[in-house]
């Protein structure tokens, strides 16, 4: 398996055996997981939906009875309950483990290919310029694309390598471009090979297409910024709220509220007001960093 899938904890090999045994039944889950397919495709995860969904459900089972046994022993031996307290309690965390653990197995693909789409978008402005020069300098669309996958675009390079590899094993440049669209995330991505797809079959100028594409591509990533940069001022001011704002003051109001008022406010409950504010701050900053595009310019 190209993408190492976190949280399966079995290797690959014992899990093809075993997931054998729930292949009918994950071939029916598989049609209420919609788009999985086309996820797993994107993530050159080599398995197909049932398959996957065989896997996730093997993996969530073992972490079930990880923690049923783990649980179980703890609740007797620990906090001397019996035994029917120890496996009722186990076998209750046991199965919210298990949902939290397949459900997110089963969403994992999808989050991996959004992930790959960014970074695919992040380098692809500079292989279409890239590219835009070779076609320009005469150079034919196959030799161009086999050139931008070497020139090291991290993630694009790949794609547009894949591209190369196909139409190195006689399959048409159109039909790898298309294939490398209805497999991709990226909506600049698939825009990119349709547009290079209808160039080709209408046989109108590659160097046209390429510098509208550069065109529409930078417009874009400089959209992305600016709607980030306005949404940053937001974010910048909640944080100093709760970095500064929120902790002096509070702290000064605890103190009044504790000397004037004849609140009980112990050491305890002053340090976990601090504590709390600075786990907000660790969310805030973790937030915003999910919120920054992935572009470069």
């Amino acid at each position: 398996m190209p993408q190492k899938i976190p949280l399966m904890i079995l290797p690959r090999k014992l899990t093809n055996k075993i997931s054998r045994i729930f292949i009918g039944l994950s071939a029916k889950l598989s049609k209420f997981v919609v788009g999985l397919k086309y996820d797993l495709t994107a993530t050159d995860i080599d398995l197909s939906d049932a398959e996957y969904i065989a896997h996730s459900l093997v993996n969530s089972l073992m972490f079930f009875f990880l923690f049923f046994f783990l649980l179980s022993f703890l609740g007797k031996y620990v906090q001397q309950k019996t035994w029917g307290q120890s496996f009722g309690n186990g076998l209750l965390y046991g199965a919210v483990i298990f949902i939290l653990i397949g459900y997110t197995l089963i969403r994992y693909p999808k989050i991996l290919a959004g992930k790959k789409a960014e970074l695919i978008d992040k380098y692809l402005l500079f292989a279409l310029k890239d590219l835009k020069l070779q076609v320009t300098s005469g150079i034919t669309l196959y030799n161009g694309l086999v050139n931008v996958s070497k020139a090291g675009y991290g993630r694009a390079s790949m794609e547009f390598e894949k591209v190369a590899r196909a139409v190195n094993t006689g399959t048409p440049i159109e039909k790898a471009l298309e294939r490398m669209a209805v497999e991709s995330k990226s909506s600049f991505a698939r825009r990119t090979t349709w547009q290079l797809i209808n160039t080709l079959k209408a046989g109108a100028s590659l160097e046209g297409a390429l510098s509208t594409l550069i065109n529409d591509l930078t417009l874009d990533q400089r959209d992305k910024i600016r709607k980030y940069t306005h949404e940053l001022n937001l974010w910048t001011l909640v944080y100093m709220l709760f970095a500064v704002a929120v902790p002096t003051i509070g702290a000064t109001l605890l103190i009044i509220l504790s000397s004037f008022a004849g609140f009980d406010i112990t050491k305890g409950f002053f340090i976990a007001f601090i504590i709390i504010c600075f786990i907000i701050q660790i969310i805030l900053v973790g937030f915003v960093k999910t919120r920054r595009p992935v572009v470069i310019i």
